[in-house]
């Protein structure tokens, strides 16, 4: 019997250790709590953490360098090429979400430097302000990169401030230049999204309508901006989709958000009858936004169906297929943007972000949208990243029959594990266990001799019996207690306790669509199969003795 553990101090990636490594090894649920809660003490001690989270490693170290070489003491400071950020930050500062920590938009300051042919947007502010301005580093996703900050901390001596009032029109951006990396990663996902189709008819697109960002959420926060553009409305969210997204277009969308969070038959019955009457009231639908498979319930939505309505009703239909990944599904046909995270499986090496959309040619909206993103896209994914990026994605096919494999072996035993005597497991949500399985099987691409099994993907939520089996489970648990999916190692995280249980009427309102404190999310990696299972039933063992411990 071989229990897996973490080989990594707290804090720490697992070996092999880079700067660039975004998996961390944050033990035990309270820590986990800690962090939601505000408190940064255990974060302080942390050296590798998902990068969306916080500023890491070089990005840290040009972020002290610029604000000293600027004279400026006791502030904190996040650090982009991207210009929008700028009213972004003044606005998302300011709104009564931020709880105690709201500020008025006069309590930032944007510093504007250029170093190494880069011009960067430095927002400053005070560290005390930490929890009411962090969002705008994570929800947007537009951040300046790990090798991005390296490379830029090699001209640092050279760096210029440009004059900026603080009001009125920005200095124009630089952006970053693309690399050969740039074009092979088009080239890479267009022919990835060719690769076994469901009908081949319907894949038409090439790689000019690939569109590449500097992470998944860089993704989501332009094409978002783009569609209200394109198409003003009310923006729709369905099913429950990754946190950062939810929350994003919930404070964002300018003109409205609807949120129709079950996607079974019901719950798509009462997304079309809403959708009539918004019709007869002249009010315009913008865009509807879906994960596949859901995260973290897993569910998957009759995207057919969604298709079918968008073309009756007119909106963008945008599907997101990060959880699922491209080599086990293919929806592209069936929306009319299609978004991924490249940063997950795809890459697989959890050493690098970087984010996709591509637009389906077949689309009614396809000129429209190939207009508007072909004037106005500019990149911000550094040439390094996007080498990273390409060269992991090589074994992208087989890693995902390994990933698949493993999740699947995992949710089965957790599954069967419901019936042991005193098992503190109510529910485990997984593509292939659910109710929606017929919708998920409809949009699995045919065997191949590279996939011959294309699977569920690598990603299952465990529902516990109450907080403390969750707890005690979570705590045992020997894979890396860390945020990130599709990566190399298996890993667990109490998403939904950190995600959506601050706000009391957010937890409520999402214990009802089925994302309950009580539970632990898992993240297939490439180990042996075995291995995990015997490390689950580790982990098991610990909850059923809680459980059976005297109050």
């Amino acid at each position: 019997m071989v229990v897996l553990r973490p080989q990594s101090e707290f804090g720490h990636a697992p070996p092999p250790q880079t700067p660039y490594s975004i998996i961390t090894n944050l033990p035990t649920w309270a820590n986990a709590k800690a962090f939601r809660d505000g408190d940064s003490s255990a974060m302080a001690k942390v050296v590798h953490v998902y990068p969306r989270l916080m500023p890491m490693q070089f990005v840290a170290q040009l972020e002290r360098e610029i604000l000293k070489k600027l004279g400026i003491q006791g502030k904190k400071a996040f650090i982009y090429l991207n210009p929008s950020i700028w009213p972004y930050t003044q606005r998302h500062i300011t709104l009564p979400g931020r709880g105690p920590f709201r500020m008025t938009a006069d309590e930032i300051e944007l510093k504007v430097v250029d170093i190494a042919g880069h011009r960067l947007y430095v927002v400053i502010y005070d560290p005390k302000k930490t929890p009411g301005i962090l969002l705008t580093w994570g929800n947007p996703g537009v951040g300046l990169s790990i090798r991005g900050a390296e490379e830029i901390l090699s001209g640092l001596d050279d760096l210029k401030e440009v004059p900026y009032s603080g009001t009125g029109e920005l200095p124009p951006p630089t952006w970053t230049p693309e690399g050969p990396a740039h074009q092979g990663l088009r080239e890479r996902v267009n022919e990835l999204l060719h690769r076994a189709p469901i009908d081949p008819a319907n894949v038409t697109c090439t790689p000019s309508d690939v569109f590449l960002y500097p992470s998944g959420m860089g993704a989501i926060y332009d094409t978002f901006n783009r569609l209200v553009e394109y198409r003003p409305g009310t923006a729709v969210m369905l099913g429950i989709p990754f946190h950062n997204t939810y929350h994003h277009i919930l404070e964002e969308a300018s003109m409205g958000i609807k949120h129709f969070g079950r996607v079974d038959q019901e719950g798509i019955d009462s997304f079309e009858s809403w959708l009539e009457e918004e019709k007869q009231n002249g009010k315009p639908v913008s865009y509807a936004f879906v994960e596949i498979p859901g995260n973290p319930t897993l569910d998957t939505v009759d995207v057919a169906r969604l298709k079918r309505l968008s073309e009756k009703f007119g909106f963008v239909l945008v599907v997101d297929d990060t959880v699922a990944g491209f080599a086990n599904v293919d929806v592209f046909a069936q929306g009319d943007i299609l978004l991924t995270s490249l940063t997950k499986s795809f890459n697989g090496q959890a050493d690098a972000l970087g984010g996709s959309i591509v637009l389906n040619p077949l689309s009614p909206h396809y000129d429209g949208l190939a207009a508007i993103f072909k004037a106005t896209y500019r990149n911000e994914l550094f040439a390094s990243e996007a080498a990273v990026l390409l060269a992991n994605s090589h074994d992208f096919i087989q890693r995902t029959a390994v990933l698949n494999r493993n999740a699947e072996a995992m949710a089965n035993f957790l599954q069967g594990a419901k019936s042991i005597p005193n098992s503190p497991i109510i529910n485990v949500q997984y593509p292939s266990l659910l109710p929606s399985k017929p919708n998920y099987d409809a949009i699995k691409r045919p065997a191949t001799p590279e996939l011959p099994n294309p699977g569920y993907g690598c990603l299952l939520t465990v529902e516990f019996d109450c907080v403390e089996s969750a707890i005690a489970f979570y705590d045992r648990c020997g894979f890396y207690p860390s945020p990130h999916l599709g990566g190399h190692v298996s890993l667990v995280f109490p998403y939904n306790m950190l995600v959506f249980t601050k706000k009391p009427a957010e937890a409520a309102y999402m214990r009802e669509l089925g994302v309950k404190e009580e539970s632990v999310r898992i993240s297939s990696g490439l180990e042996k199969e075995e291995d995990l299972i015997d490390t689950l039933k580790d982990a098991l063992d610990a909850a059923i003795k809680t459980k059976e411990m005297p109050n």
